[in-house]
Formats: C-alpha cells, structure tokens, sequence
C-alpha cells in the first residue's frame, strides 16, 4: 500500500489529476483506513486515510456523469468511515451511500456488486440505529439486507460479499429478537447464522472474516442456551466453537479471531466450580491473544492494551470462584496498567479495546470491593464503571451494563448508610428491569439481575412501617425470580450469592 500510494502521490503531485489517478490513490486509503476501522490491520492504517479517500472522491461522484467505479468506492468508503462517527452523523453517512448505490443499479439487482454494497451498508445503518435506540427502524432495514442477499445468491450462488452480507444479518436479526425477547426468532436466526458462517467457509475457506463469522453463529446459540438455564450445554457449545481452531480447513491459525470466545467459557466454568477447566481456558486465551499481541504494529497502542489481558480474566474467574481479594488486586493492576497507556484520539479500535477492557475490570473491581467491605472504594469503582461510554460496536442492549453498574453504587451507598442516596441511584436499573420483565424478559442474567437490585431497593429501605412492607415485597420478588430459574442456573456461584443475601436480609427483617 504504501508503495502504491506513493506512485499515485507522486502522480498527482506532477499536475496529474486524472479520475484514473485519484481513484488510484483513493483505493488506496481506503483499503488502509478501513483496517484501521474494522481492526484487521492489527494497528496498521488511520481513520483519518478513510476520510482523505472519501475527500478525493467526493467532487468526482457529484460531477456530472461520474464513472461506476467512483460512486460504488465512495459508497463504500461512506459505509465503513461511518463506523468511526457520531451515530447520527453515520446514519447520515450511510444514507448517502445507500442513495448513490441504488442509482447504480442496487435494489433492481441489475447491478449485483452495488447490491452487495447496499446491503453491506444497511447493515451498518441498521446497528448505528440500534446504537441509537431505534429499534423497529433497524428491524425493517435489516430484514432488507437478508432478502436482499438471499436474492443475490440465487443469482451468484458464489458472491462473497453476499455471503458476508447474509451472516452479519442474520447475526443481526438475532439480537433484536433478543431485544424483542422472542426466544423462537433467536433460536432461528442463531442457527441461520451458523448455517450463514458454515456456507461462507465452505465456498471460501480462506477467508479468516467467514471463520469469525461462522463463530459469532455458534456464540450466539451458546448465549440462548445459557439465558434458557441450559448451562452445561452452552459450555458445550462454547467448546465446539473453539474446536473450529482444529478443522483442517483453517488457512492459519483462528487464535486472533476466536481468543475473546475463551471469555464466557472461563465465566461459565468458574461459575459451576470448575476451577481446573476455567484455568486452562484462561491459559489458551492468554495463548491465543498473545498472537493478536505479536501481529500488532509495533507503536500500536492495542499492543500495549493487550498485553497482559488474562491477568484480568483470571481476575474475573477468582471472583466467581469466592476469592475477592486476589480478583481486586488483579484487577486493579490491570486498571493501573491500562491507564498508562496513550492512545491517539483517532485510532477508534484501540479506544474500544481500552474501554472495553474498563468496563470489565471496572466492574469485576467494584464487586470484590463491596465483597471485602470497602464500601467506599465499591462506590469509586462503580462510578467510574457508570462512566465508561456503552460499547458502540456491541449489538447487546447497553442498559444491562448500565444497570449492573447502578446497583453495585446503590448497594455500595446502601453499606454505608445512605439509603436515600441508594434508592435514587438504584431508580433507573429497577425501571429497566421491571420494564424487560413486562416485554417478556425471563432468562438467567435478568433473573440474577433483577433479582440483586431487589435485595439491594430492600436493604435501603426505610425502617418505618411502609419501608418494612417495601423491603418484604422486594425481597418475595427477588427470591422468586432465583426460584424461577433452572436448576443448573440456581447452582451458578453469582446466583447463590444473591440467594445467599437474599436470605440473610430475609433472616434479619424477621428478627
């Protein structure tokens, strides 16, 4: 690329600013940008070359009679560059570029490529909506895009692109059924998705984005099954997907792609007390993200956020094992660690990994706290955990972080005799939950949920006659969403430590 670049620099630089040479260069920025965007570039390419590529492009594509080539590249170039902005503003973006593909021939399929592009972008369209909040808008574009791709493969059975088009949208579909709670539309579209994934490997097996693909499918149906209380079979689903590092098709190593499915699999074992497999899985994803670590550029700051990322994950598992103080002291290392790290304000992947990397140690790091007793230091970690922007490249509804954070600071503030302080904080967690059960929400992580921010409303009550009546309500409805469970999801180490509390307030409000 970088050779390239410098020919059609060089080019234009000498007075030549032929389409032949601008969309030369902007083919060029596009392709480095873009891994700056989607992370594949392992901190290779800028942000900023995707909006130097859409800069050159623009005065061609509203010239008069501007050429195919240059509308469909601008378009694509929109339709990635939209994945580093403000959301409205990439809504907007990919609303121009949906417009300039449809002139090429998009929705009347009499140009296959711009379809594909259209439907890719739709599909960016439809999770900035999502990110916005507009979820029936991103329900009906979405929908399109599948349609849309299904069509195009009747067409060209073997259009990559197309096939991409159909994984990410049946991926898609999936989470907004979850938000929807429609437990048969997820069970669909997460077996579409791995269907989706198996097809695009099959046709192109060296195409590490289809293996990645193929992946999300089965984390998707391993998710349903854990919020279905199925435990055991989600972590046997888990472990098929990191099987896929053994299928003989692989063109590399899938460690780069599959290290952060290690993830719910440590939680899931450490949660059922398998200590000795949660352990060796933290031990494969240190193994497998220390290839993403080796494949970074050098000066790349996700190099440095990534480095010692399993002494957080060990952390979260000793958590879940009933060891707080070695989780908190893990986990606030890695705070520490992550907080020495520069990184530039355009480089938007290595924003996500360090904020990403936050939210959990943040998270993990206020438990142990209210665990220890150190009610105080709960409440700094809680704070800063609220704080920490919702992950704009996650479909998963940014209310159950928000949530979890607010009532780990309520129970923080309730510990130390601030009742009122807790009840205020608590407000919106207790809202959102109440309104996720009337939608239809029952599966494991709501019941965990709302049932902790039930104990916590109970122990912040008021000791008068009302409060006493509010605490008892609150408590009868906690343990009645842990006994809604399945069994398997009952014997989970989160859920007996809110049943343990649960109990214990029960116990004290009798005497």
């Amino acid at each position: 690329f970088g050779e390239a670049q410098a020919v059609f620099e060089k080019l234009r630089a000498s007075g030549n600013h032929s389409e032949a040479v601008t969309y030369g260069l902007a083919l060029v920025l596009e392709n480095e940008g873009y891994l700056s965007i989607v992370g594949g570039g392992n901190g290779r390419g800028t942000a900023e070359e995707m909006r130097q590529a859409a800069d050159l492009l623009r005065p061609l594509v509203y010239a008069p009679h501007p050429s195919r080539r240059v509308r469909q590249l601008y378009a694509d170039t929109l339709n990635v560059f939209s994945h580093a902005q403000p959301m409205q503003k990439a809504v907007a973006m990919c609303d121009e570029a949906r417009k300039i593909l449809v002139g090429l021939g998009a929705l009347d399929l009499s140009n296959l490529d711009a379809t594909s592009s259209y439907a890719d972008t739709a599909d960016s369209e439809a999770r900035h909506l999502l990110s916005l909040g507009r979820v029936a808008e991103a329900q009906k574009l979405e929908q399109q895009v599948y349609e849309l791709a299904d069509k195009i493969l009747v067409k060209r059975p073997g259009d990559l692109h197309a096939l991409a088009d159909r994984s990410w949208a049946a991926e898609l579909l999936g989470q907004l059924a979850v938000r929807q709670h429609d437990d048969a539309a997820i069970a669909d579209y997460a077996n579409k998705t791995v269907q989706a994934g198996a097809d695009e490997v099959r046709f192109n097996p060296s195409d590490l984005g289809a293996w990645q693909r193929w992946s999300v499918g089965f984390s998707q149906v391993a998710g349903l099954q854990f919020e279905r209380g199925e435990i055991a079979q989600a972590i046997a689903t888990q472990r098929s997907l990191l099987a896929l590092e053994q299928d003989p098709r692989r063109p590399s190593s899938l460690g780069p792609i599959l290290f952060v499915q290690w993830l719910p699999l440590v939680q899931w074992q450490a949660q059922i007390g398998d200590s000795a497999a949660a352990a060796q899985s933290v031990r494969s994803f240190a193994r497998d993200i220390s290839e993403v670590v080796a494949q970074s550029a050098q000066d790349s700051p996700r190099r440095e956020l990534m480095a010692n990322d399993e002494q957080a994950v060990r952390g979260s598992m000793e958590l879940a094992e009933g060891a707080p103080q070695a989780a908190l002291a893990d986990v606030t290392a890695e705070v520490a660690r992550v907080d020495a790290v520069r990184v530039p304000a355009g480089d938007v992947i290595s924003s996500y990994i360090r904020d990403n990397i936050l939210r959990s140690n943040l998270g993990t790091a206020a438990i142990a706290a209210l665990r220890l007793g150190r009610y105080r230091q709960a409440e700094t970690l809680a704070r800063r955990w609220l704080a920490i922007p919702s992950n704009s490249t996650s479909d998963a509804d940014p209310q159950i972080k928000n949530s979890r954070a607010q009532s780990v600071l309520a129970h923080s503030m309730a510990m130390q005799g601030r009742n009122d302080e807790a009840q205020k904080a608590l407000q919106p967690a207790l809202a959102y939950y109440e309104g996720e059960q009337k939608a239809g929400a029952h599966g494991t992580t709501l019941r965990h949920d709302y049932a902790y921010a039930l104990y916590v409303s109970a122990i912040a009550s008021s000791a008068d006659a009302p409060g006493r009546a509010q605490r008892k309500a609150a408590l009868d409805a906690a343990a009645k969403l842990i006994a809604g469970a399945s069994a398997e999801a009952q014997k989970l180490a989160d859920m007996r430590q809110v049943s343990g509390l649960i109990a214990s307030a029960d116990a004290s409000s009798s005497k």
